[in-house]
């Protein structure tokens, strides 16, 4: 049987290490963004890219297809934003900080998932406003009584696509030079097969991988709760999976290429 007190030390531990990820994780932003630059800078870019690809809809001349691009588009702010942390935890190698985190006794995984989770909140922050100001806008349906629900389910695949981004991290650790492919393909095979835009396949080996993608389970019950249906339990269980899935594999792959390059001692800087 477990002792519990070494049990009570090794959550605090965890605890701390993740406490003090997000702490360094809030200063990176600070670094990087003011209230002003953000809002009319960054939000407001955003914005302008989700109604961009509504006007694609309104050329088609249906309203029903203008609304399905704008809601699609706002909804894939969150997993594509969170796809951030390949990069940032690139620029950890290259700084030459990996290093000085590998050869604490901290873990690796765990200290560079939560200095990455500021990449979480801007996503989910941001595609939270683009979902709440594009109806206002567009011809979006939007059920609002069940507004609060989005936003969980946004969060949600926001988080799946996070878990995702990490097993990511572990391939461009070992090569940082494959960063932007890597991210690039997610983001691209997220617009395509994941419902963004046109619906998701269901068959074939395309239905298999939009299946196994971050926001397409989502993104479906997303659509659903908007447009006033039940609560699509099965789908929301559909993306609780994958969102399992992809933090398991995450895991291995980030621990295991950073355990590679400590033993064989190539982690240099570049």
């Amino acid at each position: 049987m477990a002792d519990p007190v070494r049990v009570q030390r090794a959550g605090s531990a965890v605890a701390r290490q993740i406490a003090y990820g997000v702490i360094s994780s809030y200063q990176d932003y600070r670094a990087m963004f003011t209230w002003r630059s953000w809002a009319g800078g960054w939000l407001l870019r955003l914005i302008c890219q989700v109604l961009f690809f509504a006007t694609l809809g309104r050329l088609l001349g249906s309203a029903a297809a203008q609304g399905y691009l704008a809601f699609g588009n706002a909804a894939v702010l969150g997993p594509v934003g969170a796809l951030g942390v390949v990069s940032s935890t690139v620029r950890e190698r290259r700084l030459g900080t990996l290093q000085f985190l590998l050869i604490t006794r901290a873990d690796p995984f765990l200290v560079l998932a939560s200095r990455g989770l500021y990449w979480v909140a801007d996503a989910v922050v941001t595609s939270s406003i683009a979902l709440a100001v594009v109806p206002v806008l567009l011809p979006v349906p939007m059920h609002w009584a069940a507004f609060p629900a989005v936003l969980g389910i946004d969060v949600l695949t926001t988080l799946s696509c996070y878990c995702l981004a990490l097993s990511l991290t572990g391939f461009s650790v070992a090569r940082p030079g494959l960063r932007m492919y890597l991210t690039m393909g997610v983001t691209i095979t997220l617009m395509t097969l994941a419902g963004v835009s046109t619906p998701a396949p269901t068959t074939g080996f395309a239905g298999g991988v939009a299946g196994v993608l971050p926001l397409t389970h989502g993104l479906r019950a997303m659509r659903a709760l908007a447009a006033g249906e039940p609560t699509p339990i099965k789908e929301i269980f559909g993306e609780v999976a994958v969102a399992l899935a992809w933090a398991a594999v995450g895991y291995l792959v980030l621990t295991r290429a950073l355990r590679k390059k400590v033993r064989s001692g190539s982690l240099t800087v570049g």
